[in-house]
């Protein structure tokens, strides 16, 4: 007797139908997990030991970039109580990979100990394994001077896109832009009304001011006159005699940071020591040597303000000479003018 589909029971053909589905989804699964892989991430800790009683914790994510792509480094200190941590700013490199951005996160509690956390953006143009060694962290229990902990290591690999494209001779370029007609005519009138209007505000201005012409104005200062008056004028305070070291530290800083401010257009005062650091390195308003120069001396102050080291007087002396120092080389006709922009990109291109 022959058997069709129809004469079969309908709980066989459903189980047939069920055991199909089950399969496919075998198939898909593996290449769905392999799809949503994450990317390697490289870290290293250090754990406290009786030399230091910091805990160190270095990540990289991801591990392996290709040449130009940023990635995130994170640096974790966790500290016991009653032990203050300073970390050292980089401005402009750690290791082989630039400083793109940096920041910091809220200080957190975790079993019982302060949780100090700072991130930097980094990018580098260098194929190959490469060891990114932390920035130096100071520590400093109650009575006792600041320590250097152990820093920490990790790898980071840059690969090249080309390697990773292979064949790369089959890429052809895009076509050129179309071009496409421009009417000047309403630039033109605009332009002509623009020049008319600015031609009678000039003509009313030198009406209204033809007596005023004659009365020369008093030149303002320079922003280095200004400083050193003001630095001349702390030192009379002497503050360094009567042992006001925090105070004499904050008024110094104050000083060359309004100087950089008038003399660079920075707003110096409104930032912190690192991200005014940073502006600078990236502007290309200071020279190296003279960001070095500042860089020691606000990082000493901050010390001094907020991490309550106390100096002595040979090191509040030196301070006050590096201000002025960095005053008179950074002078307006001392200091040589800054690269022009056409400079920059034959720089950039080499």
């Amino acid at each position: 007797m022959a058997f069709t589909i129809e004469d079969r029971p309908r709980s066989f053909v459903v189980s047939a139908r069920l055991l199909t589905a089950i399969a496919l989804l075998a198939m898909i699964a593996p290449a769905s997990v392999s799809a949503q892989t994450p990317e390697p991430t490289a870290m290293a800790t250090l754990a406290p030991t009786a030399a230091s009683p910091l805990e160190i914790h270095a990540t990289a994510e991801p591990a392996k970039v290709t040449i130009g792509t940023r990635f995130r480094y994170t640096l974790e200190i966790a500290a016991p109580p009653n032990v203050d941590v300073v970390l050292s700013q980089p401005t402009e490199r750690i290791g082989d990979f630039e400083i793109v951005d940096f920041g910091d996160q809220p200080t957190a509690h975790r079993d019982g100990k302060t949780i100090v956390t700072r991130w930097f953006t980094l990018v580098g143009f260098d194929v190959g394994d490469h060891v990114l060694e932390s920035p130096p962290v100071h520590y400093r229990r109650a009575g006792e001077g600041l320590t250097e902990a152990p820093g920490q290591k990790i790898t980071v690999t840059v690969e090249s896109l080309l390697a990773k494209a292979g064949k790369a001779a089959d890429i052809r370029d895009i076509k050129g832009p179309e071009e496409f007609p421009v009417d000047w005519r309403p630039y033109y009138f605009v332009g002509g009304t623009l020049a008319a209007l600015l031609a009678l505000a000039l003509l009313l201005y030198r009406v209204l001011n033809r007596e005023r012409r004659g009365q020369p104005s008093q030149p303002p200062k320079p922003a280095h006159v200004i400083a050193l008056e003001e630095l001349d004028r702390l030192q009379r305070r002497g503050l360094i005699e009567q042992g006001a070291f925090k105070e004499y530290y904050s008024a110094l800083s104050n000083i060359v940071r309004s100087y950089v401010e008038q003399r660079f257009a920075v707003r110096a005062p409104e930032m912190t020591t690192e991200e005014f650091l940073l502006s600078s390195a990236r502007n290309g308003r200071l020279q190296s040597g003279h960001r070095s120069l500042l860089g020691d001396f606000l990082t000493e102050s901050d010390m001094v303000k907020f991490a309550r080291h106390v100096p002595t007087i040979a090191d509040s002396e030196r301070a006050f000479a590096a201000a002025r120092r960095f005053v008179d080389e950074t002078a307006a006709g001392v200091m040589p003018a800054p690269p022009s922009s056409s400079q920059e990109k034959v720089r950039a291109a080499g």
